[in-house]
């Protein structure tokens, strides 16, 4: 998580990568609805693991570690949705988002960002058992904490991503 009053000089790349994360919460606001109002859920499906992918691939955490498990998690989802393993792909894009959506929520603290991992575990289970007012319901709320976490993310700077390159891991 990066600190906003430190303004590290940026290169392409960072502006590239901020750019491509913040663009990935948009996409997974737009795609996650189209999950369950189109009649064949593919478009949503794709549109989420790019989404996921987005996220995973440009985040900028301190912490290896944890920057490492979303790229992995995304990975294995990558690798699941190649051999047709959509329930699972499915799960590890929504460990992402709703990860990132939580760290995001130590940033912006909006109501209801902190429980968006559970919203996210809950709804992968709703489309799983096909509990279909449970899953528009959980849609619903996920899609309005991914949109107001878009509009926040969009309105900073996008040196507020980056904070200070000093504390990296690498």
């Amino acid at each position: 998580m990066a600190d906003p009053h430190i303004k590290s000089p940026m290169d392409f790349w960072d502006y590239f990568t901020v750019i491509v994360y913040r663009s990935g919460f948009v996409l997974a606001t737009i795609m996650l609805p189209l999950l369950i109002i189109l009649p064949s859920p593919q478009l949503g499906y794709s549109g989420c693991l790019i989404a996921a992918t987005m996220l995973a691939s440009s985040v900028h955490l301190y912490l290896k570690n944890f920057r490492i498990v979303f790229q992995y998690a995304m990975w294995l989802g990558l690798l699941c949705a190649i051999f047709n393993q959509a329930e699972l792909a499915l799960g590890a894009t929504f460990f992402v988002i709703g990860g990132l959506s939580f760290k995001e929520y130590f940033c912006f603290r909006v109501f209801g960002l902190n429980f968006q991992p559970i919203f996210m575990a809950l709804l992968w289970l709703s489309l799983m058992l096909n509990w279909v007012l449970m899953s528009q319901i959980l849609t619903a709320i996920v899609t309005l904490l991914l949109f107001i976490l878009s509009i926040q993310k969009w309105r900073m700077p996008l040196h507020f991503d980056i904070g200070d390159k000093t504390k990296y891991q690498i």
